[in-house]
């Protein structure tokens, strides 16, 4: 990079002017490596250019991003990138940081995120969001500062079309050929494929239709064309209805600023069209009713608003999935009515609120605010036409990513969040180069010392260790998987041993040696396995106090050991924490009828029947269809001599194990179901022949 601070911050309009490379006869492969230093120039893909094209290309095609390789790839990449820019600076003995508001909006938002670790209750999630915050943090900087010239600009561009293109082709294609109901290209949720594509679409529209019409090459002009064609199809068979009104909006600003007032008509025609002629978004719109889940967002952006005003802190940065166990809706009609929890807010901005409270909230409106009036300012600047067409198309793609992430959880796609960020940044990086005098520049001294090269890299080092371990530990756990599958599961123990020992702060792995325990156990009859079981368990309880699951296990686990043979003083003190156990679970996770049965049935046992009954009446309240707690809360309600219609409630479980005996049950709707009907029935019988 340069040395000067004002050449940062500019940009070549032209091409770079380099010669052509030097011919060496006798020497191919010099010759070869000269020609592609020299196209790499030329094209604009050297240096951080590169690094930002290889990001674009393969974030969309990690299938959604949700596994560990490819994440840690991405931050590997931007990892490696900033040691070499740092070595870089080392060379020239100074190091200049940018102080804008908006990067300083950008830092303080990551330097919030890394303090929520304080109170996040479960801290190893939290410092895997915390890693993703910071290096989206480092990818916004290295566009704002590393794409410096016009050329670099149009290749950029033309990959963001190209990966766009290749997508929407595929989704159609599934769409039409593979028989998919709704096209996803290679991202796993149909949304965010339709969020891409509306990205892409805005994009070219920009670029068409506000510069010249000789400022674009007549091939450049065919390719987005052809790429907004494809697209606008590809949107279409994704049928997403959230990324439709968000491009609505976009379309809408698009418009106006092109057309002026003669925008109305041409959105109520493109409207009428959408709404008139038969297509796939049309037909999903149109049976929106017909969907249990349509409107469940409603409730859980009620529930986020209220979860946001009773913690102004933030609960923690990646914990709202964490924390949401006391937040299960209803779906009326499903056999497990309160099946359902709001793993995520599915609006982005309520779940950084939730998150990270009013100041992450307040941090991220005002960044967007002055980023807003970097885009106004340059609006009612005069620039180069095909700038304006550049300004139009990134801030209209900019847009709908935006306002999609109000009604989705598209933050959470890298993609997305990954092409969001070099259109933001290239709104930013426009407005430094158009006002240089907004950016103050501190010189540091970075003269070259070993200490200080050796500095640097052993930090990067260890870094990237706690980027590796996560992924390393995932691997070894999805090995011992594998042995599980072949019923070996002494091999899975010892995988899922290693992977906890890689990565001890992942509640996963530990669960995963207490579950392969109790399923030794069953197998030998040894309780040894139970302790290693409710060991691993109450480890678990203790780094995610949130979820409800972890303490049920642990209470199930206390109440087998207690039936061993063991002391009275023993088991009265096993049963004693199992109790303690099922009621810690109660309180986490209100809505499930499991933890009631347990806790009932100890009851039962200690003679506290009307404590029972109640867990029992408020169990099968939340669940109808819950026939254990159903059958058990009437046999005992029958023998405490309790007025009731038994036998209406005896016909009532049957009725209801007799509607869904034809469905195919996934196995937690067999134990809603399941139920031994002889003691009731004979209670009902027995009370009728008085």
């Amino acid at each position: 990079m340069s040395d000067h601070p004002s050449e940062l911050t500019g940009f070549r309009n032209d091409l770079p002017v380099v010669s052509e490379p030097p011919v060496r006869l006798g020497a191919p492969l010099g010759r070869c490596a000269e020609w592609l230093k020299y196209q790499s120039v030329v094209w604009g893909i050297s240096g951080f250019g590169a690094t930002l094209g290889g990001l674009l290309v393969f974030s969309p095609l990690i299938d959604g991003g949700t596994t560990q390789l490819p994440v840690l790839i991405i931050r590997m990449v931007l990892l490696v990138s900033g040691v070499i820019w740092l070595l870089g600076r080392l060379k020239t003995g100074e190091l200049f940081l940018p102080q804008t508001r908006v990067e300083a909006c950008v830092a303080l938002f990551a330097g919030w995120a890394i303090l929520s670790l304080v109170w996040s209750p479960y801290k190893n999630a939290s410092v895997q969001w915390v890693l993703s915050i910071l290096s989206y943090a480092a990818l916004f900087s290295m566009v704002t500062h590393g794409v410096r010239s016009q050329v670099q600009i149009q290749t950029l561009l033309f990959v963001v079309s190209g990966i766009g293109m290749f997508e929407g082709l595929w989704g159609i294609t599934q769409y039409l050929c593979l028989n998919e109901t709704r096209a996803h290209g290679t991202f796993f949720n149909p949304n965010f494929f339709a969020a891409y594509q509306a990205a892409v679409l805005l994009l070219t529209l920009g670029l068409l239709l506000f510069p010249r019409f000789e400022a674009l090459p007549p091939f450049y002009k065919r390719w987005l064309w052809c790429t907004a064609a494809v697209s606008l199809t590809a949107f279409v068979t994704a049928q997403s209805r959230g990324a439709a009104l968000a491009l609505m909006g976009a379309l809408s600003f698009l418009a106006f600023c092109r057309y002026g007032k003669k925008a109305f008509v041409i959105l109520a025609v493109c409207l009428s069209a959408g709404l008139l002629v038969p297509n796939p978004l049309q037909h999903r719109i149109a049976h929106v009713a017909e969907d249990p889940y349509a409107y469940t967002r409603l409730d859980i952006w009620k529930i986020s608003v209220v979860r946001l005003l009773e913690h102004p802190l933030g609960i923690g940065v990646g914990m709202y999935k964490q924390g949401s166990f006391q937040d299960r809706f209803p779906i009326e009609g499903d056999i497990i009515r309160y099946r359902k929890r709001p793993e995520s807010a599915h609006n982005e901005y309520l779940q950084i609120g939730v998150e990270l409270g009013v100041v992450g909230l307040a941090l991220l409106f005002y960044g967007a605010g002055l980023w807003t009036v970097e885009v106004s300012r340059l609006l009612h600047k005069s620039v180069e036409k095909f700038d304006r067409g550049l300004l139009m198309g990134v801030t209209a793609a900019a847009i709908v990513l935006l306002l999609h992430a109000a009604v989705d959880s598209s933050f959470h796609e890298p993609a997305l969040v990954i092409l969001l960020l070099f259109m933001g940044g290239l709104i930013h990086n426009l407005y430094i180069r158009s006002r240089p005098e907004s950016v103050i520049w501190r010189r540091i001294g970075f003269s070259y010392h070993p200490l200080r090269a050796a500095s640097v890299v052993a930090g990067a080092a260890i870094i990237a260790a706690i980027c590796a371990q996560s992924a390393v530990a995932w691997y070894a756990h999805d090995e011992g998987k594998h042995h599980a599958a072949k019923d070996d599961l002494e091999g899975a123990l010892g995988w899922y041993v290693y992977a906890a020992d890689i990565d001890p702060g992942t509640t996963g792995y530990h669960d995963s040696i207490a579950r392969t325990a109790m399923q030794l156990y069953s197998e030998s009859g040894k309780s040894e396995w139970l302790v290693t079981a409710a060991e691993e368990e109450a480890v678990v309880n203790k780094l995610n106090p949130l979820d409800g699951r972890f303490a049920f296990r642990l209470g199930t686990i206390y109440r087998l050991i207690a039936a061993q043979t063991l002391t009275s003083a023993q088991r009265a003190e096993l049963l004693s924490k199992a109790s303690e156990a099922f009621s810690e679970a109660i309180q986490l996770d209100p809505y499930s009828p499991f933890s009631y049965l347990e806790l009932a049935q100890i009851r039962l046992a200690e003679g506290r029947v009307e404590e029972a009954l109640g867990l029992l009446s408020t169990a099968t309240t939340h669940e109808p269809n819950f026939l254990p707690g159903r059958a058990l809360l009437a046999e005992q309600s029958l023998r405490a001599g309790i007025p009731g219609t038994y036998q209406q409630e005896y016909a009532a479980i049957k009725a209801v194990r007799s509607k869904y005996a034809h469905r195919e049950l996934s196995e937690t709707e067999r134990r809603f179901l399941d139920v031994d009907l002889y003691p009731l029935g004979r209670a009902v019988a027995m009370e009728l022949k008085r």
